[in-house]
């Protein structure tokens, strides 16, 4: 993160969108976009300005740049990807030009990684790492410790703490906004070439609706994926990512290309990028897809409650795996013999 200069007499933002908000924008009307809350009570309309808002979801305390120091350099990518979706979404213009799809794929990896869903996940994988080290020690190792940092402590003692800490919730962890920012600048230009090394599809609507959800990169399973595995930016077989209520961004896997002797480098120049006209399938997969993966709300603009899904998850803290996803809705649900609008 660039050294920032800060302003003594500037007062620092609290609210902190973990979606931006210009692009909600593209689902709203007049300011005003349509909230499912999962799994599917209540509904209502919400101003595009409240929606998605944590407070001090990324506050660093005491930071020399201040507080708001993260927010305000999301601030400054979010304005460049909006340049990229006016030229897509207002243009026509595609395919993106190298630059632009190089800021439009950062997006897309802040986006999946900047959530509450992103700082959940540090949490478990944190706390499970807390309990395998409870009880992977003995008393006598405890002791040990103990008297390393000049403190005396009984077998029975350490029997007794070691005992404690194994009792059900006992052990918890929280994690910082620091530790979250700490983890997006160091995982973000090592996954990028995840987003950038997929051929990429624009897929136009012309009547019918897109969704999207407080998470709104989608991960779309890889059916040969082991079921005890969790789908991330490595093991995902592609993403979807709606634009706008009318246009989404399908990313997928290069391994056609790959196979037949194209490099890796010319998928990510975007050799191999795409753009069509949506259909019937399309719309509910896609649709599907965002429902799937949304982490406790969907969004969408007020005339396309129609286009939300039937079949809607429970709120969820984690990324589905394929066994979840293959399990609880049966593909069956999106056959479709229409395969244009």
């Amino acid at each position: 993160m660039k050294r920032q200069i800060s302003n003594p007499g500037r007062k620092p933002s609290t609210r902190h969108h973990v979606v931006p908000r210009f692009y909600l924008d593209g689902f709203a009307r007049r300011g005003q976009i349509g909230v499912v809350q999962l799994p599917g009570d209540p509904r209502f309309l919400q101003n595009v300005s409240d929606a998605t808002v944590h407070n001090h979801f990324y506050t660093v305390a005491d930071h020399p740049d201040g507080p708001d120091v993260f927010e305000r350099a999301m601030g400054r990518v979010e304005a460049e990807a909006a340049t990229a979706f006016r030229k897509v979404l207002d243009e026509d213009v595609w395919p993106l030009s190298g630059d632009d799809r190089e800021t439009l794929a950062t997006l897309i990896t802040l986006q999946v990684l900047r959530g509450p869903t992103q700082r959940q996940q540090m949490r478990h994988t944190a706390l499970a790492a807390a309990r395998l080290l409870v009880d992977t020690t003995t008393p006598q190792w405890l002791q040990k410790l103990a008297a390393e940092n000049g403190e005396q402590l009984t077998a029975e003692d350490a029997a007794r703490q070691l005992e404690e800490l194994r009792a059900a919730g006992a052990i918890d962890v929280t994690v910082s906004a620091a530790s979250h920012i700490g983890q997006i600048g160091y995982l973000l230009p090592r996954l990028i070439r995840y987003i950038t090394g997929r051929p990429w599809t624009l897929i136009r609507f012309a009547r019918r609706g897109l969704i999207t959800s407080d998470a709104p990169v989608s991960l779309v399973p890889d059916p040969s994926m082991p079921a005890h595995m969790r789908m991330g930016l490595m093991t995902a077989r592609g993403f979807t990512f709606p634009l706008n209520r009318h246009t989404a961004l399908v990313m997928s896997s290069p391994a056609p290309f790959i196979s037949a002797g194209r490099h890796v480098d010319e998928v990510a120049a975007g050799a191999f990028d795409l753009a069509r006209p949506g259909s019937t399938r399309d719309e509910r997969a896609i649709n599907l897809s965002t429902a799937l993966g949304a982490r406790e709300r969907i969004y969408h603009h007020p005339d396309d409650d129609a286009f939300v899904p039937t079949v809607l998850p429970a709120p969820v803290d984690e990324t589905l795996s394929a066994d979840d996803i293959y399990n609880d809705f049966d593909e069956a649900w999106l056959a479709d013999d229409s395969f244009a609008e």
